[in-house]
């Protein structure tokens, strides 16, 4: 549900990439947002309508990251996979029908925390260290104890929403995202008799903690669509954040539908 003050109006920011989106059709959609009696605002807004694909809600969870305890996000799908929509272009008026009312269901998911050479970074799907040219050595710890040593092009650490991203192409498992959780899933492992690893994607609960001690020089840090080079070897703390990002959902919404349109389908 979504609460406003009796008399106040409801803000909604629209984000979106321009160059994949037609003016006519953004004009449109602000055209109809103001025709429902809401405003245009995209420095303060209650909601933030992201339009296109799944790219486009991380950019918007990171464009509003400061605003995560003041805003809630809702997706228009114009895109292909579409795993954070809930509402296709064809349904504006169900869409904005459903925000007038307030029947939207609500979610809230936790962002993932990594603490890194003094800094602390948030993703909503998943943060990973990869090594494209070099082969990528990091410890790993699990709540203070010694799991293993990775040798390998890299480690993803997802949340549950994020678990069918990059984690499900390396054969990670899909998690309901009501379990809030860690899932760390290994990319391209060296097995072999001298060095060897779990070798299997490995979920922790929501209060775990998950280090990694990489003892290789220059390497990738990536969380979701964004990244940093790692000059030195560095301790990476990851645990699940206090911060949670809250999605609408079309009230008649379920996740299991939505997984066998998306990767089973009818047959």
């Amino acid at each position: 549900m979504i609460s406003t003050s009796k008399n106040q109006i409801m803000k909604i920011a629209l984000c979106y990439k321009s160059e994949k989106i037609a003016d006519e059709t953004i004009s449109s959609i602000k055209e109809k947002i103001l025709s429902y009696g809401f405003e245009l605002d995209d420095s303060k807004p209650d909601v933030v309508l992201f339009i296109g694909g799944d790219g486009t809600f991380l950019r918007a969870v990171h464009q509003y990251y400061n605003e995560l305890s003041k805003v809630k996000f809702v997706g228009l799908c114009k895109g292909h996979l579409g795993f954070f929509y809930s509402y296709d272009e064809s349904e504006l008026d169900v869409l904005f029908s459903d925000l007038k009312r307030g029947v939207c269901k609500s979610e809230s998911h936790h962002l993932l925390s990594a603490k890194v050479d003094n800094e602390e970074i948030y993703a909503i799907n998943e943060i990973r260290i990869e090594s494209p040219f070099h082969t990528l050595i990091s410890d790993v710890y699990i709540n203070g104890e010694s799991l293993e040593t990775f040798r390998g092009n890299g480690l993803v650490v997802s949340t549950s929403l994020g678990s069918t991203a990059y984690n499900k192409s390396l054969g990670g498992a899909v998690i309901y995202p009501q379990i809030p959780s860690m899932e760390l899933s290994e990319i391209a492992p060296i097995n072999n008799t001298i060095y060897h690893s779990l070798h299997s994607s490995l979920i922790v609960d929501k209060n775990s903690e998950i280090v990694l001690k990489t003892k290789t020089d220059n390497i990738l840090l990536g969380y979701d669509h964004l990244n940093k080079n790692l000059h030195l070897a560095s301790s990476i703390s990851l645990r699940l954040s206090d911060k949670v990002v809250i999605l609408l959902r079309n009230k008649d919404y379920s996740y299991t539908k939505l997984l066998k349109s998306k990767f089973v389908g009818d047959k």
